[in-house]
């Protein structure tokens, strides 16, 4: 048994030792595995190499293929010829170009062009209601002082924006997005393929106007006063704000402005009478005295004329309440008005004496100062309102005439102008 231990010892001892040398040698053959010899691996048996043919022959198989040549021998191919369009589609080289270009980059926003606003002032108009219609407020109140003397703006601001309104439209766009404001040009015509913006679309006309004037003499016909001076007055204001076409219409226009004139001073004086006390009969006589000098419509005079009679005759002025029976029967009024008329004139004829004496002089041609409420003689001084022609006394220079409320009393101006055909 010992002799058998002492051989497995030996056994033991030599197999391990051939595992320290065969690990040795593994680490000596990784060492070396960069330095091999591939003359040596070719006689290894690790197989015969991949041929993959070279690039000559990978460009001959593509093009056996067909694709982006020609075809080989005796085969068409895919028959990659140039398309030829009819000239009658309408397409340019230009629009083809464009919509080539159109992707090719990011989106550029055209040039904006001219405001039609600014274009309807490039003619130089002087008409101060294109200037208030494009939006230019401060070089039509220049033209307005300039032409007429108006310094007070603020009764003008209602109308200068409802000019600026009916010039122009608003476009509604999508959801989210501010509209569009779309200048409106009086002379566009749907007929005209293209058409550059020439004058503002006005609101006032004088049609517009005559029909102001038709209420007007209705309210003073129904003796309501105050609301006939307002409308007199809007009218005054409206007027340097339009515009007409021909010098028919200016000569028009200009009658009307006299018409609001006169009819502004006589129900001045009326209403300044009916806010006297009842003991100051005097003034009151003389206020409606004046009355019946204004340049009314028969109608209309006539009712002055009756009330001035009534009052001459209460205040023991004869004389010259025979004189208002005659001048009232000289316009032909009504049976009943023309009576009682001929029935005060009979009873002034027997004592025809002034008791009371008033400051007014029926034979003496006068003008009315609806500021001082008197008359002013002719040969008198005077300052004018160079708008209306409206005369007041020398006193009243520099302050606002009541006859429109816009203009300075003795201001230098060049007249109303409301037409083209005044700066031709």
């Amino acid at each position: 048994f010992e002799t058998l231990a002492a051989k497995g010892g030996a056994a033991a001892g030599t197999a391990g030792a051939g595992a320290a040398a065969a690990t040795a040698g593994a680490g000596a053959a990784a060492a070396a595995a960069t330095g091999i010899d591939e003359s040596e691996l070719e006689a290894a048996g690790w197989g015969d190499e991949l041929d993959l043919g070279n690039a000559a022959d990978g460009a001959q198989a593509e093009d056996g293929l067909g694709i982006g040549g020609e075809a080989g021998d005796g085969e068409e191919g895919w028959e990659m010829e140039d398309l030829e369009l009819p000239a009658d589609l309408g397409l340019d080289t230009a629009t083809a170009a464009a919509a080539t270009a159109a992707g090719a980059g990011p989106f550029t926003a055209p040039t904006p062009g001219t405001p039609a606003a600014q274009k309807w002032l490039e003619r130089r108009t002087q008409l101060a209601a294109e200037h208030a219609a494009a939006g230019q407020f401060p070089s039509a109140m220049s033209l307005l002082y300039r032409q007429l003397g108006v310094v007070t703006f603020e009764p003008l601001k209602p109308y200068f924006l409802e000019l600026y309104a009916a010039s122009h439209a608003v476009l509604p766009g999508l959801q989210g997005v501010s509209p569009m404001l779309c200048a409106l040009d009086r002379n566009w015509s749907c007929d005209a393929p293209t058409q550059a913006p020439s004058s503002p679309a006005l609101l006032y006309s004088l049609r517009h106007l005559e029909e102001q004037l038709k209420a007007a003499y209705k309210l003073v016909t129904e003796g309501k006063f105050s609301d006939a001076l307002r409308l007199f007055v809007r009218m005054l204001q409206t007027i340097p704000l339009m515009m007409v076409e021909t010098r028919k219409e200016v000569d028009e226009v200009k009658e009307l402005v006299g018409i609001c004139k006169e009819y502004v001073i006589a129900l001045r004086c009326e209403l300044k009478r009916k806010e006297l006390r009842e003991d100051d009969m005097i003034r009151a006589a003389e206020l409606a005295a004046y009355f019946t000098h204004c340049n009314l419509q028969p109608m209309h005079t006539a009712l002055s004329l009756r009330s001035a009679m009534t009052i001459f005759f209460k205040l023991k002025s004869l004389g010259t309440c025979a004189h208002f029976c005659r001048r009232l029967l000289e316009l032909n009024p009504g049976q009943k008005m023309a009576l009682q008329a001929r029935q005060v004139l009979a009873a002034c004829e027997k004592t025809p004496v002034d008791e009371v004496k008033v400051n007014y002089d029926p034979r003496n041609p006068f003008d009315i100062c609806c500021l001082t409420f008197t008359p002013i003689y002719r040969g008198s001084k005077y300052v004018e309102d160079k708008y209306t022609g409206a005369r007041f006394q020398p006193e009243c220079e520099g302050q606002i005439s009541p006859i429109g409320d816009i203009v300075r009393i003795g201001a230098d101006a060049s007249g109303l102008l409301i037409s083209p055909t005044q700066v031709r």
